[in-house]
C-alpha cells in the first residue's frame, strides 16, 4: 500500500495507468476529489495490487492552532483488511512533514464503529460525542 498525491491538474482524473480496485470510485469519491480541486492536500490510496482503492487527505489548510481535519474513504470490497489503518497511518506520516500541522481531527458518524476503532487504534482520542457525530483528535 502507498499513497499517491492526487493531481487535480489532470482535470480531476487519477493516473490512467493505475487500475481501479473493485468498487472504486465509491459514493464519496467525487466529494473528496472536489475538495482537492479547491486546494486541499489529497492522496489516492493504492492497494498492494497497485489499484486505486480509495482516497484520503485534509479538508482544508491548518487553522491558526495548526489543526487539520482529515477524511478518508475506501471502496467497499477493500474494507476490513487493514488497508484503512495503513492509509491513515501513512497520511499522518505525510502530515508530520508539513511544519504547520500540529494536530489532526477526524469527524466520524456515531454508528461507523469500524472507523472509530481505526482512529482509536492509531492513538486518536475522543474529544466530542454528539447524537450523530464523534470528533477524534491526535497530535502529530
Amino acid at each position: 500500500m502507498h499513497l499517491l498525491p492526487y493531481q487535480p491538474a489532470r482535470g480531476g482524473e487519477p493516473d490512467p495507468a493505475l487500475p481501479a480496485a473493485p468498487g472504486w470510485p465509491h459514493a464519496d469519491t467525487a466529494t473528496a476529489l472536489g475538495i482537492a480541486d479547491a486546494g486541499a492536500w489529497t492522496w489516492l490510496i493504492v492497494d498492494d495490487d497497485g489499484r486505486i482503492a480509495g482516497e484520503c487527505g485534509v479538508k482544508g489548510p491548518p487553522d491558526q492552532d495548526g489543526v487539520v481535519e482529515i477524511g478518508y474513504g475506501l471502496a467497499g470490497p477493500s474494507r476490513g483488511r487493514g488497508l484503512g489503518g495503513r492509509a491513515v497511518r501513512a497520511l499522518l506520516d505525510e502530515l508530520r512533514g508539513h511544519g504547520q500541522v500540529r494536530a489532526v481531527e477526524a469527524r466520524v458518524t456515531v454508528d461507523n464503529l469500524a472507523s472509530r476503532r481505526l482512529l482509536e487504534r492509531l492513538g486518536f482520542a475522543l474529544v466530542d460525542l454528539a447524537d450523530t457525530e464523534t470528533i477524534y483528535r491526535r497530535l502529530v
